[in-house]
């Protein structure tokens, strides 16, 4: 009798772990796995060879899933975490640059996902957001599904690399040195962190202040401290006439140092 207790609760167990397993569906193509059936075989092949391209000239891997329902692969808690959950089950994007592009549609949930790589950054989450509202929805609302994906994946492609023509898939704008920088995870750290890198950048600038100061305000060099902070002072103390030269004092001291000397100078006489 024990021992029948103990084979229930183990059978138990195990029944009620299959029930809440996750998992995931393989690829049936390393480029679209439409599940879903969303996409017309034209759109298909026209975003089949589009992704090819990409990945030929640019090596970044895009893929497009589609599926009925996330609740058909267990009990995820949101569409982010298993489009999170697909991105690592299907190796996406180099894993030196943790790059990457997954379109997740999930059609009777209404949802949809765009996870990319964790060198994108936050910054790349909310432009992907904006992308799925802005070129997307606008499309799924009319009831034009299959067009939404295809133009939203161009969107993305321009998003994310500026120099690919979506347009004409067959020619690739001339990579210049700034856009080569661009596709660098560091560019992608940098630009997600402006901020941070605009505050370094004031504490800097108040660092080298004062010879920034040297520089705008153009000043004398000191003789002493050899800076350029040397201002001079001209007191006119007697008025020079046709027939008798005039004087002044010339008082010269350094903003940097206790540099400071005091002349005494002789006008001359005015000439008609």
């Amino acid at each position: 009798m024990f021992l029948l207790r103990n084979l229930l609760i183990f059978f138990f167990f195990i029944l009620a772990s299959n029930i809440n397993a996750k998992n995931f569906p393989l690829p049936t193509t390393p480029y679209i796995s439409d599940y879903a059936n969303l996409l017309d075989p034209e759109t298909e092949a026209r975003l089949t060879k589009t992704i090819i391209k990409l990945r030929q000239d640019l090596d970044l891997e895009l893929t497009i899933a589609t599926i009925e329902t996330r609740y058909d692969y267990g009990e995820f808690s949101s569409i982010e975490e298993f489009a999170k959950g697909l991105f690592r089950s299907w190796g996406l994007g180099d894993l030196a640059r943790n790059d990457g592009v997954l379109i997740l549609i999930s059609r009777s949930d209404g949802e949809m996902r765009i996870e990319v790589g964790s060198s994108y950054g936050e910054i790349y989450n909310k432009r992907m957001g904006l992308v799925i509202q802005n070129h997307f929805l606008p499309y799924f609302q009319g009831n034009q599904i299959a067009e939404g994906i295809e133009l939203g994946t161009y969107e993305i492609i321009n998003r994310l690399q500026p120099t690919y023509d979506v347009n004409d898939p067959n020619q690739l704008d001339k990579i210049t040195l700034s856009s080569a920088i661009k596709r660098t995870s560091f560019w992608r750290i940098l630009e997600d962190k402006y901020l941070v890198i605009v505050f370094l950048g004031i504490i800097l600038f108040l660092n080298f202040e004062t010879r920034m100061r040297d520089i705008l305000i153009g000043l004398r060099r000191c003789p002493n401290c050899r800076r350029g902070q040397l201002m001079k002072v001209r007191t006119l103390t007697k008025k020079q006439t046709k027939s008798k030269p005039g004087r002044e004092l010339m008082k010269t001291y350094c903003y940097s140092c206790d540099y400071n000397s005091i002349e005494h100078r002789s006008i001359p006489i005015v000439i008609n």
